[in-house]
């Protein structure tokens, strides 16, 4: 297996807990980031709204200043007012061109249905009774109940179907003579449904017709005798340029807008610059929170940057961690040195000797970097695997690119007979002798041995026909 085979081997297990074990620094660089934001934040938000609060002079503020800042912060707070008013119409304008129907109608090829209807009155007593029935079946049609369900049905509003309807009435030239010598008039209602396709449009046509029927008994009764009835049905597509100048004037008016809210910005920015605020959302912030309540948007906002401060600080140190595991050619657990020397026999793990927490030492267990053996313990149970190794053997080797005076500390401990030699890269003459032993154990150090050199120090060994027994974490 090649160098580039190995650094492919992460184990993501070992990756989490490496990741784990550091979370407590993580979260204390967290609370620092979190506390200096806070402050930070709290400190500038309480001098912006000292500076923006009309009501007390700063001070050392003459009459003029005063006054002139007064002015400023006035109009600052007019800006703030026409911002609002805008951001809610641009509101509704962007619901408007995602949401209505009309504008998402292809202009150049606008299905239409139109259903003409005759209309006849009965009785011509009273002059103009037929353009008020006509206007009443409009007001029905554009406006009745049957519209909320219809516009459920197709997942719209009933606003945004009502535009879609148009109702014009026509008036015959002659009035009409019944059989027995009444007089009456007659004309024609063309009702048009323009929208996407003509299912779209006939669909809501059917529904309208149906209105029609409903409507035709309260009105026959209620208002004038009369007979209508359907003249005919056409659907078609065509170009309609109201529609597209509709689309345009929506477009224009959502830009317009937006370019006003700009404007509005820049002159937010030169107020906060003249009065000495932060920024311009210090000025938003104060004006858009009711007298009194500036305090609790002081401290939630230092909340909030606090929030933020403290997750980041988190993200940061453990993507340091999670780098530092993944790219590092040192090691820095057990479990990384034999990930990525699998075919080295695993003789022992050290038990770690350096201060930790609790949390530390229980994440060293559950990764196998420490166990619930004494020191004593760890100890005689590596050196019992070492002798059994040796066994027969009249020349053991220690050596590897740990530091050499814990080589020796390691050998001292585990009570065996073995040589100790400086490791190759720092004398390189202790390679001449290795070809004597019969058998050599390296010894590599968590946290300091680099697994280039491990690499080659292997290959060294190898070389001289020596035995490699295995190695040693310490």
């Amino acid at each position: 297996m090649n160098q580039k085979d190995k650094q492919t081997l992460i184990d993501p297990k070992d990756l989490f807990f490496a990741i784990l074990k550091k979370s407590g620094i993580a979260i204390l660089v967290g609370i620092i980031a979190a506390g200096a934001l806070f402050g930070f934040v709290f400190a500038s938000n309480t001098k912006d709204v000292n500076i923006l609060d009309a009501s007390t002079r700063i001070d050392g503020e003459s009459d003029v200043e005063y006054a002139e800042r007064v002015k400023k912060i006035n109009r600052a707070g007019d800006i703030v007012g026409s911002i609002d008013a805008l951001n809610n119409q641009l509101s509704n304008l962007r619901e408007y061109a995602s949401e209505s129907v009309l504008m998402q109608i292809n202009s150049e090829n606008e299905a239409v249905t139109t259903a003409q209807l005759f209309v006849e009155v009965n009785d011509d007593s009273t002059n103009g009774i037929d353009k008020a029935l006509v206007s009443s079946y409009s007001q029905d049609l554009k406006a009745g109940e049957y519209l909320a369900s219809l516009a459920e049905e197709l997942g719209t509003k009933q606003g945004y179907l009502t535009e879609l309807i148009s109702v014009e009435y026509s008036s015959s030239t002659s009035a009409i003579v019944g059989a027995e010598g009444a007089t009456g008039s007659a004309g024609t209602v063309t009702i048009t449904v323009i929208g996407p396709d003509t299912d779209y449009t006939e669909r809501i046509m059917d529904c309208i017709l149906s209105e029609v029927d409903v409507a035709y008994n309260t009105l026959n009764e209620s208002m004038v005798p009369h007979v209508i009835s359907l003249a005919g049905q056409q659907s078609s597509y065509k170009v309609d340029s109201i529609t597209r100048d509709v689309q345009f004037a929506v477009a224009n008016r959502f830009e317009a807008v937006q370019k006003q809210i700009g404007l509005y910005n820049d002159s937010l920015d030169e107020i906060a610059s003249e009065l000495g605020v932060g920024n311009k959302d210090n000025i938003y912030a104060f004006f858009s929170f009711e007298e009194g309540n500036n305090e609790k948007s002081i401290i939630g906002s230092a909340l909030k940057m606090a929030i933020i401060g403290l997750l980041a600080g988190v993200f940061i140190v453990l993507c340091i961690v999670a780098l530092d595991y993944i790219l590092s050619k040192k090691f820095s657990t057990q479990s990384k040195f034999y990930g990525f020397f699998p075919g080295i026999n695993k003789i022992g793990v050290a038990k770690p000797l350096s201060k930790r927490s609790w949390f530390a030492r229980l994440i060293d267990e559950i990764t196998g970097d420490d166990n619930k053996l004494s020191v004593e313990n760890n100890n005689r149970l590596i050196s019992a695997n070492v002798k059994n190794l040796v066994s027969g053997m009249d020349k053991v080797l220690f050596i590897g690119t740990a530091e050499n005076s814990r080589i020796k500390e390691l050998v001292k401990d585990l009570n065996v007979k073995a040589d100790v030699k400086e490791s190759f890269f720092v004398d390189p003459s202790s390679l001449e002798s290795v070809a004597e032993y019969d058998g050599v154990i390296i010894v590599e150090q968590r946290g300091y041995s680099d697994c280039r050199l491990i690499e080659e120090e292997i290959a060294l060994i190898a070389n001289a026909n020596t035995t490699l027994l295995g190695a040693i974490v310490i």
